[in-house]
């Protein structure tokens, strides 16, 4: 038997550790309208999405968890994230990643909006 990930299972892995709001992969980003929340609501929602782990084939295809849906006082909110080359944004350029897989490389942008931003 063999430890080699898939590269889905590597991604997922990186994108897990973002959702647990570790900054040495990604940041987290809140959209224009969940950064007016009250303070509260933010940590509720961060909160939330930081236990998150409810994936399935249906909410999860691809085997990345890479969005989420979450809800909170009756209201949906989603998270993404999106890939980066990590070279670039240290630049202040967005430039799609090659390869999510490899955290030396890439840089994740996590953004969490009202569902009705997306």
């Amino acid at each position: 038997m063999t430890d080699t990930l898939t590269k889905a299972e590597q991604i997922a892995r990186l994108n897990d550790q973002l959702r647990s709001q570790n900054s040495q992969v990604g940041a987290i980003h809140l959209s224009h309208s969940v950064g007016l929340l009250p303070p509260q609501q933010q940590q509720q929602l961060l909160q939330l999405l930081k236990e998150f782990n409810s994936f399935s084939p249906d909410n999860n295809p691809y085997g990345e968890r890479d969005f989420v849906t979450l809800e909170l006082d009756g209201d949906r909110y989603f998270f993404k994230i999106d890939y980066f080359e990590k070279s670039a944004w240290l630049k202040g350029e967005e430039i799609g990643a090659n390869s999510p897989e490899d955290v030396n490389t890439t840089w994740r942008v996590g953004t969490l909006m009202e569902s009705n931003e997306y």
